[in-house]
């Protein structure tokens, strides 16, 4: 088995291994942690709507920046310039041809479908911890944002995977993108929380 201990799991199934999850940030003002999880979501959405909303935050993103100069030479010129990462040079490059002006008054609702986008086909998966791993924990944990999808089937199938690495699974609304963190029931009521993994798989 890997080392791998987070996850981004999609609705159809496939697991994602990444070193941390990906969030956007509901306040426009922090966009660029937003355009950070647009650019991961670009490779790996399902949806061609999805797929263009990312595409036109970054572009309303980049007319912001300074609306008199082309926004493609806008963007790299940020990337060069800021001290962390929240855009790649090479993804701004590979899609100069497609990014196209758009108002940058819609910043707030681009950053907004984005993070909806995100939030419903992608569920947070975490071995190990809620959302630092701890070495020798066993406890697999599934966080949720996305309220119009059963993710009951996905999740039994995954912790059916890592039955050799967990001894428990946890399903909670997700903190971060929802605002709240209740425990998710099965099926019959049950709540699940720290349940045995071969009682959820069954």
């Amino acid at each position: 088995m890997d080392k791998t201990t987070a996850w981004m799991l999609r609705q159809d199934g496939t697991a994602f291994p990444c070193q941390w999850h990906y969030y956007g940030n509901a306040d426009p003002a922090e966009v660029e942690e937003t355009l950070y999880a647009a650019e991961w979501l670009y490779d790996v959405t399902q949806s061609e709507e999805t797929r263009r909303r990312c595409l036109d935050l970054i572009a309303a993103y980049g007319v912001a920046l300074r609306s008199n100069r082309n926004l493609v030479r806008n963007l790299l010129l940020a990337v060069r310039e800021r001290p962390y990462v929240f855009l790649s040079r090479a993804f701004v490059e590979r899609h100069a041809g497609e990014l196209f002006y758009v108002d940058p008054a819609r910043l707030p609702e681009l950053n907004a479908a984005v993070n909806r986008a995100l939030n419903s086909e992608f569920l947070r998966v975490r071995l190990g911890g809620l959302y630092d791993t701890v070495p020798g924990n066993r406890d697999l944990y599934f966080r949720v944002s996305g309220a119009d999808f059963n993710w009951l089937p996905l999740i039994r199938a995954f912790a059916e995977v890592y039955a050799a690495e967990a001894d428990t699974v946890t399903v909670l609304w997700d903190q971060e993108s929802t605002g709240h963190n209740e425990y998710l029931a099965d099926e019959v009521g049950r709540t699940l929380d720290h349940i045995s993994l071969q009682d959820i798989v069954q």
